[in-house]
């Protein structure tokens, strides 16, 4: 480093660490995209060098694909700092050491958004505060992208030399907010509420309106006046609020057009077969969750209640046969206990039938049976090992974990469902970080529908959002939508897009009806078959009962497929067939 830079050094000197990468990129070169002419990289660093006594130390690893970054450090004049790939928390303390910094500001590339003047003042509490860690960008905060972080050099290198995972190293922020250590942190209020856009460059789409903003708001890139424009553009607004991929989202409907047209055609009774089949291969469970929606149907049925074999085969060709188009393995019990799991899979997939599977996760599968399923998600309910063991009576958090890695490493959709209570987010921010590293798709956070004591009042969890990525999501919908009291006042009809099929055999219109003693199933595939029951009369009557909206709003104030059925409605009163 120079010896002029070296002189003006101290706390009057602001030094920014912008960290940055081009490797395992989904959207390759996103920092090299034009912004009022330039890359991006370097209009982030223009804008930060405007203000005085800034330096800015950009900071790369040494991959061969971020070789691209040495011309651009000597075009705009800043220092460059390489470091190892895999090891962020050593990356940044070499450029912080070399910089000579006691404390310095970390932006992250894809941030060309970055709200300088919040920065500064973030700067300026951390500095007179004397803190090890300070922070904008969160549920208080300033927008997802324009928020940064400041870290006291000396407290970095403290961490440094502890024993800490790989990515505690890589999420070393998430790591102080979470570790508990008494050190001095400092969480910046800048709003009462942060306003869901999100302005960081992951994206094409992030790109096209970052590049929105730039070419209309000049240099005026600050909080207000971006909230300002999407406030008067709403379409832009809403084209980039902070929106999740959806575990079983309502594009999935379209799939299916002789299903939805039989759905809005044949009101009195949709004669199709549903497109998927849940069912319960056994009661039997390793677990003793608290709060187990099941568990009064497994004590009336009996705890060890399972099918019979060669009644699957039969419900299974009787499904492909009608145009079924998938099953969803799930409980009740933990189905993988189940004596013929693995064989009831693979015939499954013999009749052409998808297979998804619900499991607590506490079984390691074999490779080539983790291969068979479209999707799994496990039910994971906990965020340490101490809250696993209180809420479902067994010590086996970390194996589960480790089994979500393993099947990640075979099936291209792992999730994880995760009933919300109060007793189980003492480390929730830890563990949706942790989830992410294992290679899940998405963690889907819902909260406790059959424990009152247990119910998460007033818990707000929407910071969540943060952790997502291009390969990660974190969905929220549940825990708005299961708060819909009845079907929004449309009919059920969405009832038919599915089947429940019970450990017993008993089979139910509806996944909430089945809790209920006094409304018996509709039929029973041990005795009847499938076809017998789905055009039988009991189904019927109960298609009929369930479009009383009292009775919706009495008996099922959580439904789940209320989506599901205002779509309907919506699609019904649509005037045109032919748009675009």
């Amino acid at each position: 480093m120079c010896e002029e830079n070296q002189l003006k050094m101290g706390d009057n000197m602001i030094t920014v660490i912008l960290q940055a990468s081009n490797y395992k990129e989904s959207f390759q070169n996103r920092s090299f995209q034009m912004i009022r002419g330039v890359p991006a990289i370097s209009y982030i660093i223009r804008r930060l060098k405007q203000e005085e006594n800034t330096q800015v130390v950009l900071a790369v690893s040494d991959m061969t694909e971020d070789d691209i970054y040495v011309e651009i450090a000597k075009a705009e004049g800043v220092e460059l700092f390489r470091g190892v790939y895999d090891n962020l928390l050593e990356r940044l303390c070499g450029a912080a050491h070399e910089s000579k910094a006691e404390n310095f500001v970390r932006v992250y590339a894809n941030y060309p958004l970055i709200d300088v003047e919040q920065m500064k003042l973030l700067y300026d509490e951390h500095i007179k505060g004397g803190y090890d860690y300070s922070y904008n960008e969160h549920q208080q905060g300033v927008l997802w992208g324009t928020g940064c972080e400041i870290f006291r050099t000396g407290f970095l290198e403290e961490l440094n030399g502890l024993e800490l995972q790989k990515c505690q190293r890589e999420a070393i922020g998430f790591y102080i907010r979470q570790s508990g250590n008494g050190n001095k942190i400092l969480k910046k209020q800048v709003c009462s509420k942060r306003p869901g856009y999100k302005v960081c460059l992951e994206t094409k789409k992030d790109f096209a309106v970052i590049k929105e903003l730039t070419d209309n708001l000049g240099d005026e890139i600050v909080n207000d006046k971006i909230i300002e424009y999407f406030s008067k553009h709403g379409v832009l607004g809403v084209y980039n609020v902070e929106e999740p991929a959806k575990e079983v989202g309502l594009e999935k409907f379209f799939l299916h057009p002789e299903k939805v047209k039989s759905l809005l055609v044949e009101k009195d009774l949709d004669r199709l077969y549903p497109v998927s089949v849940e069912m319960t291969l056994t009661n039997q469970c390793n677990l003793n969750c608290v709060y187990c929606s099941d568990n009064d149907l497994r004590k009336r049925q009996g705890k060890k209640q399972s099918l019979n074999y060669e009644v699957i085969e039969r419900l299974f060709s009787d499904l492909a046969e009608g145009g079924a188009k998938g099953i969803v393995i799930e409980g009740g019990g933990e189905p993988t206990l189940y004596p013929e799991f693995a064989r009831v899979v693979r015939f499954a997939k013999d009749k052409g039938l998808g297979i998804g599977l619900i499991t607590n996760g506490t079984a390691f599968l074999d490779a080539e049976l983790i291969r068979e399923f479209e999707w799994i998600r496990v039910s994971l309910d906990a965020s340490t090992s101490k809250e696993y063991m209180e809420l479902k009576g067994v010590d086996c958090f970390e194996q589960v974990v480790n089994n979500i890695s393993h099947y990640a490493k075979y099936c291209d959709t792992v999730g994880v469902g995760y009933v919300v209570t109060n007793k189980n987010i003492s480390q929730i921010e830890t563990l949706v970080m942790r989830i992410r590293e294992s290679g899940a798709s998405y963690i889907q956070l819902r909260p406790v529908v059959d424990a009152e004591e247990l119910y998460p009042y007033g818990i707000d969890l929407s910071f969540l959002k943060f952790y997502q990525n291009h390969r990660f999501a974190v969905i929220l919908d549940g825990m708005k939508e299961n708060a819909k009291q009845g079907n929004g006042n449309v009919p059920c009809r969405a009832h038919s897009l599915t089947s429940i099929i019970s450990g017993d055999g008993s089979v139910y219109l509806c996944g909430r009806l089945n809790i209920y003693r006094w409304l018996r199933p509709i039929g029973n595939i041990n005795t009847q078959s499938f076809h017998e029951i789905w055009l039988g009369e009991e189904r019927s009557n109960q298609a009929e009962m369930v479009k009383d909206k009292e009775f919706c709003k009495r008996n099922c104030p959580q439904c789940r497929i209320t989506k599901f059925n205002e779509l309907l409605d919506r699609l019904e009163n649509v005037g045109s067939k032919h748009f675009i």
